[in-house]
C-alpha cells in the first residue's frame, strides 16, 4: 500500500523548509505561559509554606508524644522544654531570647529529657527563621500517669504570623492539633 504524499517538499536534508514556529507563535506561547505561571505562583507559595508548617507541627507533636509515653513507661516525670542550644553537647532548657528568637519562641529548638536524671531523650534544633512557635510556658512536664503538670497548654505554630496551627495539650495529656490559632 503506498504512503500518502506530503504537500510539503523536502530539501536535500529531508527536512521541510516551512516547518517550525514563527516569532509571533513563539511570543504568544511565551505570553500564555507567563500568565499561567503568574496565576500559579501565589498559591504554590502558600502550599509550600503550609506543608512546611505541617511538618514542623508533626515534629513537635512527635516530641510531645514521646515525652508522654516515656513518662508512662519509666514511671517518672519527663519534660519537654524550649532550648536555644539543643544541637550542642551540653544543651540545657532555656527561656532566654536569642538574636533571632523571642523568649517564648519554641522555634529555637527543644529537648525531651528525664526530669530526675536530666538525661536527654530527644533533641530538636532550631526551625526555619520564618517559623515561630509561641507558647505560654517554656517547659511541659508529663507525669507517670501521662498527665501534664499544668491545667492546659497551647502552642501556636505559624509562618510570620500567618497560616497558624495550634497544638492543644489538655491536663490529661491528650494532644490535638487545630488548623488555625483558634481556642483549644
Amino acid at each position: 500500500m503506498p504512503l500518502p504524499r506530503s504537500s510539503l517538499r523536502a530539501d536535500a536534508t529531508g527536512i521541510a523548509p516551512d516547518s517550525g514556529l514563527t516569532l509571533v507563535e513563539a511570543m504568544i506561547t511565551l505570553a500564555i505561559a507567563s500568565i499561567l505561571l503568574g496565576l500559579a505562583l501565589p498559591s504554590m507559595r502558600a502550599f509550600v509554606i503550609q506543608n512546611r508548617l505541617a511538618a514542623d507541627t508533626s515534629q513537635l507533636v512527635a516530641a510531645l508524644t514521646l515525652a508522654r509515653s516515656e513518662a508512662i513507661q519509666r514511671g517518672r516525670a519527663v519534660q519537654l522544654c524550649r532550648s536555644i542550644d539543643a544541637d550542642s553537647a551540653d544543651a540545657l532548657c532555656s527561656a532566654a531570647a536569642t538574636a533571632t528568637r523571642a523568649a517564648g519562641d519554641w522555634g529555637a529548638g527543644w529537648l525531651v529529657l528525664a526530669a530526675d536524671s536530666r538525661q536527654i531523650l530527644l533533641r530538636h534544633g532550631a526551625l526555619d527563621e520564618d517559623v515561630q512557635v509561641v507558647a505560654g510556658r517554656t517547659t511541659i512536664t508529663y507525669h507517670s500517669g501521662g498527665n501534664t503538670s499544668s491545667s492546659f497548654t497551647k502552642l501556636v505554630v505559624s509562618h510570620n504570623d500567618e497560616f497558624a496551627r495550634t497544638i492543644c495539650i489538655a491536663n490529661t495529656g491528650r494532644i490535638s492539633v487545630k488548623p488555625d490559632a483558634s481556642k483549644c
